[in-house]
């Protein structure tokens, strides 16, 4: 009786904080752009690009093909030391948007292993205009994405845009969890920074001033963790400026990639991101990743409990049944949102797949296990 009071009040704090997040992203204004707005703001379009041949031609024609005066945005591009094609493929692309830097001329910018913030701090040096706007080199970017950005500062007023990058999947069903999991994290990103509880943002599309950047000492005291260059800038601009965060919630501001082919792929990247949490100052985001992994090893033991009669069915019956029934709301609220259609067709093998993932992504954080960049 003791074990299932347990996982009725897990549940019931599973329920709530989904639900949580599910009001704040239904208070969040969508964005609409007006069809007479004529935009004004300058920006400086900024990607780091390391060993992206493949990817790196079809992201920047994506953003030279943007429905904004070519006049208004410039697009800085950084090598951060790539050893395949990648600077040949920025060089064969004619246009006087751009200017390619290599991260290995400037010493003096070098902070190992910060290598992406070394090379975020050395665009923004460069970068003739006030807003910069952040992508990553394997993105594809919509063609009203820079118009949304500017309407949505001229709206909002804020010093930094967090807004949505997901991920395009095609088949296998790897590919689909992660498009999942990067579609639910966009609406926490969004109610997280609406409700004030946490801020979040994704490096592959953020927006901010640079003067606002400046003011905040760019990434001093972060250079010791090589990811986090979102997080770490999204945590420092809500200190300083707390009514100016805000989340684009558009599909015209929507940039997309592909999802890792492979598991060892995924873990590495999703370790990486793990090593910035203990440097955030706001410890609500650590006890939020830590209540849900313990919420699947709670799932595990109330199953292998089960299997050997020492407890019933009915804590797994809680716990399964409340979190399928609260991340099958926020999935369909999202799926919806971004993709016009619900995800829920793929639901239950996406779920039992990503318990095996959080836990397996657990083990390998508990064994010390080094991510990649």
């Amino acid at each position: 009786m003791g074990f299932i009071f347990f996982t009725a009040l897990l549940a019931t704090a599973y329920l709530i904080l989904q639900l949580f997040y599910l009001w704040h992203w239904k208070k969040t204004p969508k964005l609409e752009v007006p069809v007479d707005y004529i935009p004004y703001t300058h920006f400086s379009v900024v990607v780091v690009a390391r060993n992206e041949e493949n990817t790196i031609e079809a992201c920047l024609q994506s953003i030279l093909k943007q429905h904004y005066p070519p006049d208004l945005f410039e697009v800085i591009i950084i090598n951060d030391r790539s050893t395949d094609n990648t600077v040949e493929i920025i060089n064969s692309i004619q246009s006087p948007a751009m200017r390619l830097y290599h991260l290995s001329d400037f010493a003096e910018m070098l902070h190992p292993p910060a290598f992406k913030k070394s090379a975020i701090e050395l665009a923004i040096r460069q970068a003739r205009y006030d807003w910069i706007v952040m992508t990553d080199a394997d993105c594809i970017t919509p063609s009203e994405w820079l118009r949304t950005l500017a309407y949505s500062q001229l709206v909002t007023k804020s010093v930094f845009l967090a807004a949505p990058a997901l991920y395009v999947s095609r088949h296998s069903m790897l590919e689909k969890m992660q498009e999942m999991e990067l579609m639910i994290l966009m609406l926490i990103t969004a109610a997280g920074i609406r409700s004030g509880l946490h801020d979040m943002a994704n490096g592959a599309n953020m927006t901010f001033s640079k003067k606002a950047f400046l003011a905040v000492g760019g990434y001093k005291d972060n250079f010791q963790y090589a990811s986090g260059d979102d997080m770490f800038l999204v945590e420092k601009m809500r200190s300083a400026f707390p009514a100016l965060i805000s989340f684009v919630k558009s599909n015209n501001a929507v940039v997309k990639s592909m999802p890792h082919q492979d598991w060892s792929s995924l873990l590495k990247q999703r370790i990486r991101w793990a090593g910035k949490n203990k440097g955030l100052r706001n410890p609500v985001i650590r006890l939020i990743w830590t209540f849900v992994g313990f919420y699947h090893v709670a799932i595990v033991i109330a199953i292998l409990l089960a299997l050997i009669q020492l407890s019933t069915l009915w804590p797994v019956l809680i716990l399964v049944s409340s979190k399928w029934i609260a991340d099958a709301i926020l999935l369909h609220q999202t799926s919806r949102f971004f993709k016009g259609k619900s995800m829920l067709g793929d639901f239950v093998p996406l779920e039992l797949m990503y318990t095996f993932y959080i836990l397996l992504l657990g083990w390998n954080l508990m064994i010390g296990r080094k991510g990649d960049w």
